[in-house]
């Protein structure tokens, strides 16, 4: 898929859990359950918008992994699966 597509999938979850499958660098699969727009407010810097658009340039999604509690992302282009 090509990230704009990912993106519109990403943006119509809006805040809602999810889930996503992806291929890692190695081939594999990987599944996590996930939130692309945390409710809670994050405070931006200019690095983070940076990082971001930098991110974006690359074809990556970011995403909130909720098991590890931390940002994660997959290339859009990588993408098997978005619940």
């Amino acid at each position: 898929m090509e990230y704009n597509e990912v993106m519109e999938l990403v943006e119509a979850k809006g805040t809602l859990i999810g889930s996503v499958t992806f291929e890692k660098l190695d081939g594999s699969l990987r599944t996590i359950n996930c939130l692309f727009k945390p409710s809670s407010k994050i405070v931006g810097s200019e690095r983070g918008v940076i990082q971001g658009d930098a991110m974006a340039a690359r074809g990556q999604i970011p995403i909130y992994d909720l098991q590890a509690r931390r940002w994660k992302s997959f290339y859009a282009n990588k993408l098997v699966e978005l619940k």
